[in-house]
């Protein structure tokens, strides 16, 4: 007999593509499953649809919660749901995001084969608004450094233990964007064994409206609240390459800087650069890198990461 395996999806005004969601969880190969989402205070009809789809959909195998999470942000609403899992797996979802059918039935089957796996992690196909598509595939080697670079266990791309995702501090409710990437360093920090399926089996879609937003300059400070709690929790670490990964972080801080920049807010692009300059006075290779990867970037250049790797 299957175990039950737990969903938990925040949502936040999305009554009108929601469903479209929920249908791809519903359409899941996989049973039992537990379904577990939670309004965050929604201004729109959103906890009247998910109601009434609780009550369209729930089946003795396919259990559906709906809980409110007045608290704002993402975070705290995934903290609120994870609060409902009593199993063994978990994966998180977000409300605007679909699953390929055979999402999580893949998930359990390979950590069955890999009993001492602690996150499982798959491929995601990213539709943005202008109907282009890029493959987000996870990157295997240094997993860590590949994250901090690239964000690669994004909050749709992986299962996880409940009881290893608790243990490393679930999410933190003060970390309203880059959530998932803080939340990633934290996890890869407990040095987890991960399996990579190398299947895509999400689907992305850009909204207009998102935690992310599109562009940088309207969210400033909340991106570096993610930027110093990641460097935070990698100085009292006891990694061994510690050092390199906080030159990742100045890294991650003046690509911020440099989108400040080329949005035209240099008053937010200065404290940043300054920062990150302050950090590297006695380091000769941040001090000559880090400008040419600030002025490269202002500029519309991309792939700064590939390039200087190697130095960091």
């Amino acid at each position: 007999m299957n175990k039950t395996f737990s969903i938990v999806i925040p949502v936040y005004n999305r009554a009108t593509i929601v469903a479209t969601t929920l249908d791809s969880i519903a359409k899941q190969t996989y049973r039992p499953i537990h379904l577990i989402l939670v309004d965050n205070n929604s201004s729109d009809n959103s906890l009247e649809i998910l109601n009434q789809w609780k009550n369209a959909n729930e089946t003795n195998d396919f259990a559906v919660t709906v809980v409110t999470e007045s608290s704002p942000g993402a975070t705290a609403a995934r903290n609120k749901g994870l609060h409902y899992v009593d199993t063994e797996l978990l994966a998180f979802f977000d409300s605007d995001d679909t699953m390929r059918p055979t999402a999580i039935a893949d998930y359990v089957e390979a950590f069955s084969k890999n009993p001492n796996a602690d996150i499982v992690c798959c491929n995601a196909l990213y539709h943005f608004i202008n109907g282009k598509k890029r493959l987000f595939y996870f990157r295997n080697g240094d997993i860590l450094r590949n994250h901090i670079y690239h964000a690669t266990l994004r909050t749709q791309g992986y299962a996880v233990r409940t009881s290893f995702f608790k243990d490393c501090g679930a999410w933190d409710n003060n970390v309203v964007t880059w959530n998932d990437w803080e939340t990633g360093i934290r996890l890869l920090l407990n040095d987890p064994c991960v399996v990579s399926l190398g299947k895509t089996l999400v689907d992305i879609f850009m909204q207009e409206s998102s935690i992310t937003g599109l562009d940088f300059s309207s969210k400033a400070g909340k991106w570096e609240v993610a930027l110093n709690k990641a460097e935070k929790v990698i100085t009292n670490s006891s990694h061994k390459n510690k050092k390199s990964l906080l030159r990742l972080i100045d890294y991650r801080r003046i690509i911020l800087a440099a989108h400040y920049k080329k949005e035209g807010h240099t008053e937010l692009a200065y404290p940043l650069y300054t920062q990150v300059m302050q950090h590297s006075k006695a380091d000769f290779r941040m001090r000559l890198l880090m400008p040419l990867v600030y002025h490269y970037t202002s500029m519309g250049g991309r792939g700064a990461a590939t390039i200087i790797d190697r130095f960091l």
